[in-house]
């Protein structure tokens, strides 16, 4: 909630950073001079100025500058000339001006309408921008986002998120400011040279077989059976999480133990093979045929959006910790290579493109690979 304070050089310099053991990672402040101007306050210490208002109905908010870029009587000029936008109707956010297009204007008009059309993961690049992007980017003009601002937003990114977060984030720039040239909005691309971060994608999390038992007994006891069940047929068949909550009836074979799923990350449809188990959980289900979801969502035709909220209360029932819902994927290979499966045979079943991604699992298999060396060596030494 705001704290409504009358914004000055003095006030502001002695606010303190947000605590870092508050829930919400800013605090913010409201300007008692200017309706819906804002400073917020990160765990840093670093503060930046907000306006927030509504338009068409729906409340907006748009990043005006940095506190020391930008002085307390600047902030209030510049929130007061949107404010005037606003009441002649126009949101401040999505304004061509004369020396160019900005940012957001370029991405709803442009990129995402390409975006949509061509990649599967639309979606999430639409996500990026309205929940981190358009704060920082939006109302700037796009050709004149510097490469030094795009450096330090995602320098800035990764002390509140994984470094492969802050390198998707850098990805889609490249890609958006690639085709702002391709189409004539800009000469250069100003997220050229800047390097990735270092990520650590070897630390994974596997449930051992008693801590997978423990899981599942709570999940059978979970007041949401959709989603509980959504978190078993996961952790039996290795899916990824939207493939399973994207799951059809008619995607299912009851005859052949087969799960089509028409769409993978890989962008090739791909069979699941579903044991007895699994089956059993599917059974268990509202079947209602033809185009339904496994697994329904609150609105009417649509699916379970997420199973999160599910997975964290039976993990805290269950006395586990430190677990994704993607490390059930990791948790179903790691139980299939301790109990026989080749790297090729799980390689197939998770549906990996290529056997580089399996390999990391290589070191599971060991234990299999010493057998198998024990046995050749039994072959061919003789018996007196």
């Amino acid at each position: 909630m705001s704290k409504l304070i009358r914004f000055s050089k003095r006030v502001i310099d002695a606010l303190p950073p947000q605590p870092a053991t508050a829930k919400a990672r800013e605090c913010e402040y409201s300007d008692t001079e200017v309706s819906g101007l804002k400073l917020l306050i990160n765990r840093q210490g670093r503060k930046f100025f907000y306006l927030r208002y509504r338009h068409a109905g729906r409340q907006r908010s748009m990043k005006l500058g940095n506190y020391g870029e930008l002085d307390v009587s600047e902030a209030r000029l510049l929130a007061l000339k949107h404010r005037t936008q606003l009441s002649s109707g126009i949101d401040p956010q999505e304004i061509v001006t004369e020396s160019g297009m900005t940012f957001r204007r370029f991405i709803d008009d442009h990129y995402l309408p390409h975006a949509y059309a061509s990649k599967r993961s639309a979606n999430s690049d639409d996500s990026k921008f309205k929940t981190h992007l358009f704060d920082m980017f939006g109302i700037r003009l796009l050709a004149s986002i510097t490469r030094q601002e795009i450096q330090r937003y995602h320098d800035e990114l990764i002390s509140r998120r994984a470094p492969a977060t802050a390198n998707r984030h850098l990805a889609l720039l490249k890609r958006c400011f690639n085709l702002a040239i391709l189409w004539g909005y800009m000469d250069s691309n100003p997220a050229t040279g800047i390097r990735m971060h270092t990520e650590n994608n070897q630390s994974q999390r596997f449930l051992s077989i008693d801590e997978a038992k423990r899981l599942w007994k709570v999940l059978s006891t979970e007041q949401n059976q959709i989603a509980a069940s959504a978190i078993k047929l996961m952790l039996l068949t290795g899916v990824r999480r939207e493939e399973a909550l994207q799951a059809r009836w008619e995607d299912i074979d009851h005859e052949r133990l087969l799960w089509s799923l028409p769409m993978t990350k890989s962008g090739r449809q791909r069979f699941v093979m579903l044991s007895e188990t699994a089956l059993s959980v599917l059974n268990e289900l509202s079947n209602k045929g033809g185009a339904n979801y496994l697994f329904p969502g609150s609105k009417p035709g649509k699916p379970l959006s997420n199973a999160r909220k599910c997975f964290q209360r039976a993990l805290k029932a269950a006395g586990l910790a430190h677990l994704r819902i993607h490390d059930l994927r990791h948790t179903f290979a790691s139980l299939a290579i301790n109990n026989g499966a080749t790297l090729y045979e799980v390689q197939h079943l998770l549906g990996h493109a290529s056997n580089t991604t399996t390999q990391r699992y290589a070191h599971l298999a060991s234990d299999n690979l010493r057998k198998a060396t024990a046995r050749v060596g039994a072959l061919v030494v003789p018996v007196d």
